[in-house]
Protein backbone atom coordinates (compact mmCIF):
# COMPACT_ATOMS: atom_id res chain seq x y z
CA UNK A 1 0.00 0.00 0.00
CA UNK A 2 2.63 2.37 0.81
CA UNK A 3 4.66 1.60 -2.32
CA UNK A 4 1.43 2.17 -4.03
CA UNK A 5 1.26 5.40 -2.74
CA UNK A 6 4.55 6.47 -3.44
CA UNK A 7 4.12 5.31 -6.78
CA UNK A 8 0.62 7.54 -7.50
CA UNK A 9 2.88 10.62 -6.07
CA UNK A 10 5.71 10.75 -7.85
CA UNK A 11 4.23 9.96 -11.22
CA UNK A 12 1.80 13.06 -11.28
CA UNK A 13 5.48 14.38 -12.31
CA UNK A 14 8.22 11.67 -12.73
CA UNK A 15 10.66 15.19 -13.61
CA UNK A 16 9.90 16.96 -10.53
CA UNK A 17 13.21 18.17 -9.53
CA UNK A 18 15.07 20.32 -6.74
CA UNK A 19 17.84 21.98 -7.61
CA UNK A 20 18.84 24.07 -4.92
CA UNK A 21 22.80 24.74 -5.27
CA UNK A 22 23.56 28.79 -3.71
CA UNK A 23 23.60 29.85 -7.54
CA UNK A 24 19.65 29.06 -7.90
CA UNK A 25 18.87 30.08 -4.48
CA UNK A 26 19.99 33.17 -5.17
CA UNK A 27 17.84 33.65 -8.32
CA UNK A 28 14.56 32.41 -7.19
CA UNK A 29 14.53 33.09 -3.49
CA UNK A 30 16.79 36.36 -3.18
CA UNK A 31 16.09 37.85 -6.60
CA UNK A 32 19.24 39.27 -7.06
CA UNK A 33 22.19 38.11 -9.45
CA UNK A 34 26.12 36.48 -8.02
CA UNK A 35 27.44 36.54 -11.41
CA UNK A 36 29.79 34.11 -11.82
CA UNK A 37 30.05 33.38 -15.58
CA UNK A 38 32.23 36.57 -16.59
CA UNK A 39 35.68 37.06 -17.11
CA UNK A 40 38.67 37.40 -14.54
CA UNK A 41 39.77 40.11 -13.36
CA UNK A 42 43.03 41.88 -14.30
CA UNK A 43 45.97 42.32 -11.79
CA UNK A 44 44.95 46.38 -11.44
CA UNK A 45 42.28 44.75 -8.79
CA UNK A 46 44.48 42.40 -6.79
CA UNK A 47 44.85 43.95 -3.08
CA UNK A 48 43.14 44.39 0.02
CA UNK A 49 40.42 47.35 -0.62
CA UNK A 50 38.12 49.41 1.78
CA UNK A 51 35.20 51.67 0.95
CA UNK A 52 34.42 54.79 2.11
CA UNK A 53 30.98 53.29 3.84
CA UNK A 54 33.48 50.69 5.84
CA UNK A 55 32.85 47.72 3.13
CA UNK A 56 36.03 45.57 2.81
CA UNK A 57 36.86 44.25 -0.42
CA UNK A 58 40.17 41.59 -1.18
CA UNK A 59 41.34 40.16 -4.31
CA UNK A 60 43.48 38.24 -4.47
CA UNK A 61 45.87 37.12 -7.89
CA UNK A 62 44.00 33.36 -7.64
CA UNK A 63 40.53 34.96 -8.90
CA UNK A 64 39.55 34.32 -5.32
CA UNK A 65 38.79 36.95 -2.77
CA UNK A 66 36.43 38.73 -0.03
CA UNK A 67 33.78 40.51 0.52
CA UNK A 68 32.36 42.17 4.43
CA UNK A 69 29.70 44.46 4.55
CA UNK A 70 27.40 44.94 7.00
CA UNK A 71 25.47 42.05 7.24
CA UNK A 72 26.74 40.35 4.34
CA UNK A 73 29.91 38.39 4.10
CA UNK A 74 31.77 36.49 1.35
CA UNK A 75 34.89 34.65 1.81
CA UNK A 76 36.74 32.56 -0.32
CA UNK A 77 34.67 33.29 -3.29
CA UNK A 78 35.03 33.86 -7.16
CA UNK A 79 36.29 37.20 -8.65
CA UNK A 80 34.48 37.60 -11.86
CA UNK A 81 33.62 40.88 -14.40
CA UNK A 82 30.67 40.95 -16.20
CA UNK A 83 31.45 42.66 -19.31
CA UNK A 84 27.57 43.48 -20.28
CA UNK A 85 26.62 45.14 -17.37
CA UNK A 86 29.87 45.82 -16.35
CA UNK A 87 29.70 44.76 -12.51
CA UNK A 88 32.27 42.99 -10.31
CA UNK A 89 31.28 39.89 -7.92
CA UNK A 90 32.35 38.28 -5.44
CA UNK A 91 30.34 34.97 -5.08
CA UNK A 92 30.66 31.47 -3.53
CA UNK A 93 28.39 29.02 -5.20
CA UNK A 94 27.00 31.61 -7.34
CA UNK A 95 25.79 33.60 -3.96
CA UNK A 96 27.24 37.26 -3.46
CA UNK A 97 27.25 41.17 -4.50
CA UNK A 98 27.68 42.19 -7.34
CA UNK A 99 28.89 45.87 -7.88
CA UNK A 100 29.01 48.14 -10.06
CA UNK A 101 32.23 49.57 -11.50
CA UNK A 102 31.57 52.89 -12.11
CA UNK A 103 35.10 53.37 -12.10
CA UNK A 104 37.94 51.26 -12.49
CA UNK A 105 41.29 50.64 -10.37
CA UNK A 106 43.53 53.80 -10.93
CA UNK A 107 46.38 54.40 -8.64
CA UNK A 108 45.36 53.19 -5.20
CA UNK A 109 41.61 53.86 -5.94
CA UNK A 110 38.92 52.79 -7.68
CA UNK A 111 34.86 53.26 -7.60
CA UNK A 112 31.99 50.28 -6.96
CA UNK A 113 28.47 50.81 -6.75
CA UNK A 114 28.82 54.67 -5.98
CA UNK A 115 31.71 53.62 -3.20
CA UNK A 116 35.44 54.83 -3.26
CA UNK A 117 37.92 51.84 -2.30
CA UNK A 118 41.39 52.49 -1.32
CA UNK A 119 43.60 50.06 -2.04
CA UNK A 120 45.27 48.97 1.38
CA UNK A 121 48.43 47.02 0.03
CA UNK A 122 49.68 44.26 0.89
CA UNK A 123 47.06 42.14 0.60
CA UNK A 124 47.60 39.33 -2.62
CA UNK A 125 48.62 36.37 -0.17
CA UNK A 126 45.53 33.96 0.91
CA UNK A 127 44.19 34.33 3.98
CA UNK A 128 44.93 32.45 6.86
CA UNK A 129 42.91 28.95 6.71
CA UNK A 130 43.70 27.75 10.41
CA UNK A 131 42.70 31.19 12.06
CA UNK A 132 39.44 31.72 11.68
CA UNK A 133 36.21 29.13 11.47
CA UNK A 134 34.75 31.13 8.77
CA UNK A 135 37.50 29.93 6.58
CA UNK A 136 35.60 26.20 6.90
CA UNK A 137 38.95 24.57 7.06
CA UNK A 138 39.45 23.87 10.56
CA UNK A 139 40.28 20.18 10.15
CA UNK A 140 42.36 18.46 7.54
CA UNK A 141 39.28 17.52 5.28
CA UNK A 142 39.66 14.53 4.72
CA UNK A 143 37.49 12.08 2.37
CA UNK A 144 35.12 10.52 5.10
CA UNK A 145 34.80 6.72 5.29
CA UNK A 146 32.08 4.71 3.15
CA UNK A 147 30.23 4.53 6.70
CA UNK A 148 30.68 8.07 7.17
CA UNK A 149 29.39 8.60 3.69
CA UNK A 150 26.27 6.46 4.52
CA UNK A 151 25.31 8.17 7.45
CA UNK A 152 26.04 11.67 6.45
CA UNK A 153 24.31 11.43 3.25
CA UNK A 154 21.21 9.47 4.74
CA UNK A 155 21.19 11.92 8.05
CA UNK A 156 20.73 15.23 4.76
CA UNK A 157 18.05 13.48 3.16
CA UNK A 158 16.11 12.38 6.48
CA UNK A 159 16.40 15.24 7.85
CA UNK A 160 15.20 16.94 4.43
CA UNK A 161 12.26 14.82 4.26
CA UNK A 162 11.12 15.77 7.22
CA UNK A 163 11.15 19.34 6.64
CA UNK A 164 8.83 18.27 3.92
CA UNK A 165 6.41 16.34 6.23
CA UNK A 166 5.65 18.98 8.94
CA UNK A 167 6.06 22.22 6.11
CA UNK A 168 8.64 23.82 8.25
CA UNK A 169 12.36 23.91 7.67
CA UNK A 170 13.85 25.63 11.05
CA UNK A 171 15.77 22.29 12.04
CA UNK A 172 16.26 21.59 8.37
CA UNK A 173 18.06 25.55 7.88
CA UNK A 174 19.88 25.40 11.52
CA UNK A 175 21.81 22.21 10.19
CA UNK A 176 23.03 23.44 6.79
CA UNK A 177 26.32 25.83 6.27
CA UNK A 178 26.36 29.64 7.40
CA UNK A 179 26.61 31.25 4.05
CA UNK A 180 23.35 29.04 3.26
CA UNK A 181 21.58 29.88 6.51
CA UNK A 182 22.78 33.47 5.87
CA UNK A 183 21.38 33.91 2.37
CA UNK A 184 18.02 32.13 3.32
CA UNK A 185 15.55 31.98 5.73
CA UNK A 186 13.49 28.91 6.98
CA UNK A 187 10.52 30.21 5.50
CA UNK A 188 12.48 31.31 2.48
CA UNK A 189 13.32 27.89 1.88
CA UNK A 190 10.02 26.26 2.29
CA UNK A 191 9.31 28.64 -0.61
CA UNK A 192 11.89 27.02 -2.43
CA UNK A 193 10.53 23.50 -1.37
CA UNK A 194 6.76 23.69 -1.84
CA UNK A 195 6.43 21.71 -4.71
CA UNK A 196 7.65 18.86 -2.71
CA UNK A 197 5.33 19.68 0.28
CA UNK A 198 2.68 20.34 -2.02
CA UNK A 199 3.28 16.91 -3.69
CA UNK A 200 2.82 15.46 -0.16
CA UNK A 201 6.29 13.45 -1.36
CA UNK A 202 8.12 11.20 1.42
CA UNK A 203 11.35 9.63 1.07
CA UNK A 204 10.85 7.76 4.12
CA UNK A 205 12.29 4.29 2.25
CA UNK A 206 15.91 5.53 2.42
CA UNK A 207 16.01 5.34 5.77
CA UNK A 208 16.79 1.27 5.13
CA UNK A 209 18.63 1.89 2.48
CA UNK A 210 22.62 2.39 1.77
CA UNK A 211 23.31 4.86 -1.42
CA UNK A 212 25.29 3.88 -4.40
CA UNK A 213 27.84 6.27 -5.01
CA UNK A 214 28.79 6.85 -8.30
CA UNK A 215 31.06 8.94 -9.26
CA UNK A 216 33.24 8.55 -6.16
CA UNK A 217 32.49 10.85 -3.20
CA UNK A 218 35.54 13.73 -3.48
CA UNK A 219 36.44 16.79 -2.05
CA UNK A 220 38.07 19.32 -3.75
CA UNK A 221 38.41 23.19 -3.21
CA UNK A 222 36.63 26.25 -3.76
CA UNK A 223 38.66 28.90 -3.31
CA UNK A 224 39.30 28.45 1.05
CA UNK A 225 37.16 26.08 1.60
CA UNK A 226 36.73 22.57 1.12
CA UNK A 227 34.02 21.30 -0.70
CA UNK A 228 32.79 17.47 -0.61
CA UNK A 229 30.26 16.10 -3.26
CA UNK A 230 28.51 12.86 -3.24
CA UNK A 231 26.17 11.91 -6.37
CA UNK A 232 24.41 8.66 -6.34
CA UNK A 233 20.93 7.26 -5.78
CA UNK A 234 18.66 4.70 -3.78
CA UNK A 235 17.38 2.17 -5.15
CA UNK A 236 13.22 3.43 -4.27
CA UNK A 237 10.38 2.21 -6.31
CA UNK A 238 8.93 2.90 -8.14
CA UNK A 239 11.92 4.87 -9.43
CA UNK A 240 15.33 5.36 -8.24
CA UNK A 241 15.83 8.79 -5.97
CA UNK A 242 18.53 10.42 -7.32
CA UNK A 243 20.67 13.12 -5.62
CA UNK A 244 23.94 15.23 -5.41
CA UNK A 245 24.65 16.94 -2.60
CA UNK A 246 27.84 19.47 -1.65
CA UNK A 247 29.15 20.18 1.51
CA UNK A 248 31.50 22.71 3.04
CA UNK A 249 34.04 22.23 6.40
CA UNK A 250 32.87 24.22 8.83
CA UNK A 251 34.28 23.77 12.27
CA UNK A 252 35.62 20.75 11.31
CA UNK A 253 32.22 19.36 10.69
CA UNK A 254 30.76 19.00 7.05
CA UNK A 255 28.03 21.18 6.36
CA UNK A 256 24.96 20.98 3.87
CA UNK A 257 25.71 23.82 0.97
CA UNK A 258 23.78 22.64 -1.76
CA UNK A 259 20.90 20.00 -2.44
CA UNK A 260 19.13 18.16 -5.52
CA UNK A 261 17.15 15.61 -5.54
CA UNK A 262 14.69 13.95 -8.39
CA UNK A 263 13.41 11.06 -9.47
CA UNK A 264 14.16 11.02 -13.35
CA UNK A 265 15.32 8.05 -15.21
CA UNK A 266 19.14 8.17 -15.35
Amino acid sequence: MNNLKYRNLLSRDARVTLFCTFAILLVAVLGCGGGTDGKSVSSDYFGAWTGADGSTLTIRSDGTGDYKSGGTTVDGGKVSINEADNTLSVAFFGIGPSLKIDKAPSGNQMTLGGIVYKKNGGSDSKPDKTSSSKSGDTSDGSLPSDDELQSLVKTTVMNFNDAIQSGDFSDFHSKMSEPFQKQASAEKLKGVFNQFIEGKVNFREVKDMDASFSPSPAVDKSGSYKVLTAKGQYATTPRKTNFTLKYILEDGSWKLSSIEINTKDQ
